[in-house]
């Protein structure tokens, strides 16, 4: 028999997406794709269908090509991908994203072209998203946990007013954009009243006059720091604290600017303990300018250092908070109803729960563990949505006409119940009516089988022949599904194995979904017209609609049908 087998991996996540439980066809509808984008658009991917030798150059090529990536909105099986792709990398990664994102936005605002695909498009908003909803649940659990420290008769920190969490899934890109814009405002104000509310819990009450100016001075160079580090959300290196000034050059004044540039410097999202031995060293230096400066700049280079340390911890912390955010926030995740359950992961959830909640840091069995259940999520995710491709694949190769969706009628059998393998039996043209192709995608595997019809008595030497001429031409065709994929993101690489035999079975057998090619349901729909009637001709068997998708009826089930 010709036996073929394909790996599959995902090198890009189409955004539309959905769970087939869930989803109306199924599958993903790449036609929705076109909804908001004007009707020049339908018309672009129709002309596209006619033309295409496969169509897949529909459904993949001038879906990224023609469809104004702003229109689209992200699928459930897209957007949990992403998320559960954004768990699995750092923060800086998540950062370079926002950045990606912005610049994007930017663009379209200034009316410039934006050349990357919607999928990529897509990838940096949700990573951007991710990444904001992170910052968001980081900095209240921050902030709840300062207001639980804070000692009684002390104002304890402002709770951050912020817009709710970001919701990519059924967002459309433009609307995602915008509301990312929103969010990053209301952060980056929240971080500013929670910084200040930092610093002037680690200053203290001011002894004087002279002290409270240089308190008042000391913070608006302070809020003017963290803007500046508010504009660079990704930058390259931290900052390096400068080395003070010489002692004879040290007077109070000049103590006192060199003091405030340090603390300046200190990381927007330092709590008071990280500030305090920086502050108390500033102040030291502050006491005894006029009269000690050789001491006032050893109490300057502790403060250097005490602020090179703090900056170290608090970097680390935060990421670790960040990071702690986003898988908590992909482990929270369950699939719709309808779908198979995703694995249970309490343990890891109380983990990250606890990274927020209580600021503890994981151990490195501990952070294993949770990367472990993330990624096996991941994988599970990944199974699915590539299952969904490559049925979309199989079904746009046998009806270029059908957009991009198995039928709703065919969905339940095809994917074999909620958590079987996605079957198919795909006649080429030509092929009907004794062989096809049975192709299964299950786990990570995709096989595809070269069929023919059973039927009793042993195959004479013309069938045989015709046998060797189908598994020959097995190989292109599973080529042709390899090419299919690749214009949906889908890497499959394949093993093909050609033995000039093919397999007995029944077409639609096992739960397989039979999916025509055009010739093929139309001879098929005469001859099942013929059988009906009567009738020997078959010039009423002229479709009127695109072909679909067919279930053989149990009773009706005989050879070759």
């Amino acid at each position: 028999m010709s036996y073929g087998l394909a790996y599959p991996s995902i090198s890009e996540i189409v955004p539309t997406v959905g769970y087939p439980a869930s989803a109306t066809t199924g599958t993903a509808d790449l036609a929705s794709l076109a909804d908001g984008a004007g009707q020049s658009v339908g018309h672009a991917v129709d002309g596209v269908q006619a033309t295409a030798s496969h169509a897949m150059d529909a459904a993949g090529h001038a879906l990224q090509e023609l469809l104004e990536p702003a229109a689209v909105a992200l699928g459930a099986l897209s957007g949990a991908l992403l998320v559960g792709r954004a768990a699995m990398v750092t923060t800086q990664a998540l950062a370079a994203a926002a950045v990606r994102a912005a610049d994007e936005q930017r663009c379209l605002e200034h009316v410039q072209q934006v050349a990357a695909a919607a999928t990529a498009q897509w990838e940096a908003a949700a990573f951007a998203a991710v990444r904001a909803n992170a910052r968001r649940s980081a900095l209240v659990a921050r902030v709840r946990r300062a207001a639980f420290r804070t000692v009684p008769g002390t104002p304890p920190p402002p709770m951050p007013d912020l817009p709710p969490p970001l919701t990519c899934v059924g967002t459309r890109l433009d609307v995602l954009r915008r509301e990312l814009a929103a969010m990053e405002k209301a952060l980056r104000h929240a971080e500013a009243l929670q910084d200040r509310w930092t610093m002037e819990q680690a200053l203290g009450a001011a002894d004087g006059p002279e002290d409270e100016d240089w308190r008042r001075r000391l913070l608006a160079r302070r809020e003017a720091a963290v803007r500046a580090q508010q504009e660079e959300p990704a930058p390259a290196a931290p900052a390096v604290p400068p080395q003070p000034p010489a002692a004879d050059l040290l007077d109070r004044r000049r103590t006192e600017e060199s003091g405030a540039e340090l603390l300046a410097l200190l990381e927007a999202g330092a709590d008071p303990k990280d500030a305090e031995l920086a502050v108390a060293a500033v102040r030291h230096a502050v006491e005894c300018a006029a009269e000690r400066p050789a001491k006032a700049r050893n109490h300057l280079r502790e403060a250097r250092r005490f602020v090179t340390d703090a900056n170290r911890a608090v970097r680390t912390r935060l990421s670790a908070q960040e990071k702690a955010a986003v898988q908590l926030d992909f482990l929270l995740t369950e699939a719709p109803p309808g779908e198979p359950p995703l694995a249970p992961a309490a343990e890891e959830i109380a983990l990250l729960r606890g990274v927020l909640e209580k600021g503890r840091t994981l151990d490195a069995d501990e952070q294993r563990t949770v990367d472990r259940r993330v990624g096996e999520r991941l994988a599970d995710l990944e199974s699915r949505y590539t299952r969904e491709l490559i049925g979309l694949a199989v079904a746009r190769f046998a009806d270029p006409t059908a957009r991009g969706a198995v039928p709703a009628d065919a969905d339940a059998a095809a994917h074999g119940g909620a958590a079987g393998p996605l079957c198919l039996d795909l006649t080429p043209a030509g092929w009907w009516p004794d062989h096809w192709l049975r192709i299964t995608v299950r786990d990570n595997v995709t096989e595809m089988v070269t069929m023919h019809a059973e039927r009793p008595g042993p195959r004479g030497t013309a069938e045989l022949a015709l046998d060797a001429r189908r598994c020959h031409e097995a190989r292109g065709h599973l080529e042709e599904l390899r090419e299919a994929g690749l214009r949906l993101g889908i890497d499959l690489p394949v093993h093909f194995e050609e033995s000039g035999s093919v397999v007995p079975g029944v077409r639609g057998g096992d739960g397989a979904i039979v999916l025509d090619m055009a010739d093929v349901a139309d001879a098929a729909d005469a001859e099942a017209r013929r059988t009906r009637d009567g009738t020997v001709g078959a010039s009423g068997a002229r479709r009127s609609e695109p072909p679909r998708a067919r279930r053989v009826d149990e009773d009706r089930r005989s050879t070759g049908r």
